[in-house]
């Protein structure tokens, strides 16, 4: 889906900006209110910004923390789990548009978070704090002042139908062995209500994941295969002619001949880049064009395995489910 299509402005790289507000630190009103001015939290693609960034002063002894470059959705991810980078690898794969990472919940009431998409109306929702009194649970503070915390979503994906009517599922990510346990871990499960009851109230469809479930080869593959170009830029290479001529050429030869030698062999025939055509390669796999099982080691030595767009209906099934 293009950015000018879709209405949203190109980013301002050359800009100059004023460092943001801290997010470290004791929180303040004053703080709070300049973070929110400055669009944290808000926003869609290459205008969203992240309530909760990973800065050189975060480290966690626990956790893989750290970010994941998107040029499709033009903002860079802040994962703060491995849960939450592999959950981010997974939805773009099964066809999320958008996936916006630590994304708040605000405790006082506030537009939808589809608010903004092309062709949505203006939708006003509870905060967190009514949602959290109904339910007798204490909303909470950040600690030491009287400023109520922001709770966030780990991953809000935004999803596209046929009709080209927009819908969102919430994905928070934690490990299934953390949320076996009770006593200091019962604070969580209280948030975790919380933002499930939010996404009810607000027709978002919640999804407690366990990432560890994935396979690990599944998650190797998306890694290798996950395309490191802007929307506009992957729009033009999967209508190019070397696109299509790869493509072909893989599903004529390359379910019974290694695809290196289908590739390399197509490159010196017409004289083509190869590094281009490799780029190709990945691309219609990332986008099973080609239908390649990549749940499977994928080793270029060896022909394709079919297979990737049955897995890809059944782990949408799994993950993601039916839109509401």
């Amino acid at each position: 889906m293009s950015s000018r299509i879709a209405g949203f402005r190109a980013a301002e790289f050359v800009i100059p900006r004023r460092r943001p507000a801290p997010q470290s630190g004791l929180m303040t009103w004053k703080k709070l209110v300049q973070l929110i001015r400055e669009g944290f939290g808000q926003g869609h693609l290459h205008d969203y910004k992240p309530w909760l960034r990973v800065t050189k002063k975060d480290y966690s002894p626990s956790s893989f923390i750290g970010h994941l470059p998107s040029p499709g959705t033009g903002h860079k991810h802040h994962y703060r789990a491995n849960g939450e980078r592999s959950m981010l690898l997974l939805l773009k794969w099964l066809g999320a548009i958008d996936t916006r990472d630590q994304y708040p919940a605000w405790p006082w009431a506030h537009n939808h978070a589809i608010c903004g998409l092309p062709g949505t109306e203006l939708i006003r929702v509870r905060g967190l704090m009514d949602i959290a009194n109904d339910l007798g649970v204490e909303h909470g503070l950040y600690v030491g002042t009287d400023v109520p915390y922001v709770a966030t979503i780990d991953i809000l994906a935004t999803w596209q139908h046929a009709d080209g009517n927009y819908y969102l599922t919430a994905h928070d990510c934690k490990p299934e062995e953390l949320m076996r346990q009770d006593g200091d871990f019962s604070r969580l499960k209280q948030r975790l209500a919380l933002i499930h009851r939010y996404c009810e109230e607000s027709s978002i469809r919640y999804c407690l994941t366990h990432s560890e479930r994935l396979s690990p080869e599944l998650l190797r593959s998306l890694d290798v295969l996950h395309p490191l170009l802007t929307q506009d830029a992957m729009v033009a290479l999967r209508q190019s002619h070397l696109y299509q001529t790869v493509v072909n050429a893989c599903m004529r030869r390359a379910y019974e001949r290694p695809v290196h030698a289908v590739v390399t062999e197509l490159a010196t025939r017409l004289v083509l880049d190869f590094e281009a055509c490799k780029q190709a390669l990945a691309a219609a796999i990332w986008f099973q064009d080609l239908d390649h099982d990549v749940s499977q080691p994928l080793e270029t030595w060896h022909p394709l395995i079919p297979g990737g767009r049955k897995l890809r209906r059944e782990l949408f099934a799994s993950w993601v489910g039916a839109a509401r």
